[in-house]
């Protein structure tokens, strides 16, 4: 087991590839479907882990990894311990606009409860987008495929002029 590093290793031309930590199978398996489906003008290599840190055999093979997204479901306590214990195997350097949550909704959801709030902070100390996702909704679920695979495009380097680190503005600013 090694910790996951976003420079380690040498792009492919004309190709982006996101890595999706989560145990919501159903939810990635529809973000997948939706990413694939969705018109683009570059390659989608999607992997998928229940958690990091990724296993050391087959390393080698293994792509670069242009953008991380955390998929935690809000209502079950050991996804949300299984992503603390992920970041830490991540290099820092994904931190620098390399890194996305995205958090799954479903029923009625609590706007203050405790574990949001955690998300949330979460999300503001990494300086990371949150995204939200209603796994029921066809039309949610693929204007969150739409929006990752735009962040990703942008992570691989794929659109002149925008680099990872502006990914840092779309977080929300503290207000003076």
């Amino acid at each position: 087991m090694t910790n996951l590093q976003p420079f380690d290793k040498m792009p492919f031309l004309n190709t982006a590839v996101v890595l999706l930590v989560g145990q919501e199978e159903k939810c990635v398996k529809k973000i997948v479907d939706a990413m694939l489906k969705a018109p683009k003008n570059f390659e989608v290599q999607i992997h998928v882990a229940p958690r990091l840190p990724l296993p050391k055999e087959n390393e080698h093979l293994r792509p670069r990894i242009d953008m991380v997204v955390f998929i935690i479901n809000f209502f079950s306590q050991p996804t949300l311990s299984e992503l603390l214990s992920s970041l830490s195997k991540l290099d820092s350097h994904f931190f620098l606009g390399k890194v996305c949550f995205l958090e799954v909704r479903g029923g009625h959801v609590n706007q203050y409860g405790p574990k949001k709030i955690t998300v949330q902070k979460m999300a503001e100390t990494y300086q990371s987008p949150l995204l939200f996702l209603s796994p029921d909704c066809e039309e949610d679920v693929a204007c969150v495929a739409h929006r990752l695979l735009h962040m990703l495009q942008i992570c691989a380097g794929l659109v002149s002029g925008v680099s990872a680190l502006d990914m840092v503005s779309v977080v929300k600013s503290p207000v003076f």
